[in-house]
């Protein structure tokens, strides 16, 4: 690994004005667009699914309309109903919604979720159409509803048919099949079908859990540990006044007690919440903080990956990669070679962009070799994702090609579909270049496909306007 390719202590550097500067924007559609949408995903343990089928109960038809009528359905991750059964009429994406909200009560895994994705999303491009198909949007309803009964059947080992009959019952509602433009099933929930525990549980049990090499650990003190605690469950729930006060009386007790190791992980976290809103002076003095009062190097590298990032954001080169380098030595002194592929992979692009290909060429070749010996296939396709955006940037079509391959390839064995979609994508970009329109028309028929087992609106319909075009 790489901890020594910067000698010392990065530097703080202040003068960004929060009145003055907006984040600049993007001009290119690059794969880290994708990748980020699904950067959060976290994989759940399938919870018993209650054979009263409390939500759904064992009956049929106007039976069902009935009994929901009278109760205002809450399920269990806290989401209410998005159909109100008391009203005549009903749009499709409140059907749409709800069907997110069976598959989380039910605690379906992935694969379950993908599959019935890939039916709602036939649903939803048929409610676009200016008349939309309503036995179209019926069939692939009942196909999706027939995937979860399935799940219901072999968890309880018994015979169900509970969402099947919730969604013949709905069929007895007047139904709008025509989303409201405004309210697309893809745009209010991109990230529907993504298993997950709620923001607040996860945060807890992250709390909670002894330190490891890449963990942040929970204070000894039990005064300092609940303060902690407390600070993340307001930063887990959006509150995030509350939130950026906890961490500093966190902080501050932490150094009144002596606990340097605490107060930093305080000022970590509070520089997230500080960059979430834009605010990048107390960012930027948060992290900063955290960097030079912890002991701990995995801490000082994600405190100057952080800063790095903000300069970065605001093509401010020499303290972007001041803080990259920093780092990347601190990862490396802390074997984080997660975090450290992470840095090198900045370290390529922001030498990309100024196109100086020798620096670009010598980070990518490390952030490469550094990715490899990670056991995380998903990052390792999204390092040579990054890498082959650069390529082609410097006109290595060939060598972009070889990398979009690798990545491909990976994002396969991860079901990583929206990545996957973004590498077919790009490279059919460079087989349009080489004149090769036919091998372009096939990578783009690919990237299609592969998009009707993810949610990336945005992408599908760049893809799709591509293919349109051909």
């Amino acid at each position: 690994m790489y901890n020594s390719i910067y000698p010392g202590y990065g530097k703080y550097y202040p003068g960004l004005n929060n009145r003055q500067i907006t984040r600049k924007q993007d001009d290119e559609k690059s794969s880290q667009q994708s990748q980020n949408a699904e950067n959060s995903e976290v994989k759940s343990n399938v919870p018993a699914v209650n054979s009263q089928n409390e939500h759904f109960p064992q009956v049929s038809g106007s039976v069902v309309v009935s009994q929901m009528q009278q109760n205002n359905i809450v399920f269990p991750n806290g989401e209410k109903s998005a159909i109100d059964y008391t009203q005549r009429r009903i749009n499709i994406t409140q059907v749409l919604k709800d069907f997110q909200n069976t598959a989380n009560a039910i605690g379906a895994p992935d694969e379950i979720k993908t599959e019935v994705q890939s039916y709602l999303a036939l649903v939803e491009n048929q409610s676009k159409k200016e008349v939309p198909n309503e036995q179209i949007i019926k069939s692939n309803l009942k196909n999706a509803s027939q995937i979860l009964d399935e799940y219901i059947t072999d968890t309880l080992k018994k015979p169900s048919t509970v969402v099947e009959n919730w969604v013949d019952a709905l069929f007895l509602q007047q139904i709008d099949y025509k989303s409201p433009i405004e309210e697309t099933y893809s745009e209010k929930n991109a990230d529907v079908f993504v298993s997950e525990k709620s923001p607040f549980e996860n945060s807890i049990q992250e709390s909670q859990q002894v330190a490891t090499k890449n963990d942040f650990y929970v204070p000894e003190d039990k005064q300092l540990k609940n303060m902690f605690i407390q600070a993340k469950k307001f930063a887990a729930i959006d509150n995030n006044e509350k939130a950026l006060h906890a961490f500093q009386t966190v902080a501050d007790y932490a150094e009144e007690t002596g606990d340097v190791q605490t107060a930093a992980i305080a000022y970590y976290e509070q520089g997230l919440l500080y960059d979430k809103f834009d605010r990048l002076e107390d960012a930027l003095y948060s992290f900063d903080r955290a960097s030079k009062g912890s002991s701990d190097n995995n801490i000082k590298a994600r405190a100057h990956l952080s800063m790095g990032k903000i300069y970065d954001d605001f093509i401010n080169f020499e303290p972007a990669v001041e803080h990259y380098c920093a780092a990347v030595s601190f990862s490396g002194e802390s074997d984080n070679l997660n975090l450290q592929t992470k840095a090198l992979t900045d370290l390529t692009r922001i030498h990309t962009e100024r196109y100086d290909r020798e620096s670009a060429f010598m980070f990518m070749d490390m952030s490469n070799t550094i990715a490899n010996e990670t056991k995380n296939n998903k990052l390792k396709g999204m390092t040579f994702a990054s890498n082959a955006n650069c390529c082609s940037q410097l006109n290595e079509k060939a060598r972009a090609l070889e990398y979009y391959g690798k990545s491909a390839e990976l994002f396969v064995g991860e079901n990583y579909y929206s990545g996957l979609a973004n590498d077919y994508s790009k490279a059919a970009d460079i087989m349009l270049q080489y004149g090769n329109k036919a091998k372009a028309k096939k990578l783009l028929s690919k990237a299609f496909i592969a998009l009707q087992k993810c949610n990336n609106p945005e992408l599908k319909q760049e893809v799709v306007e591509k293919i349109t075009s051909m």
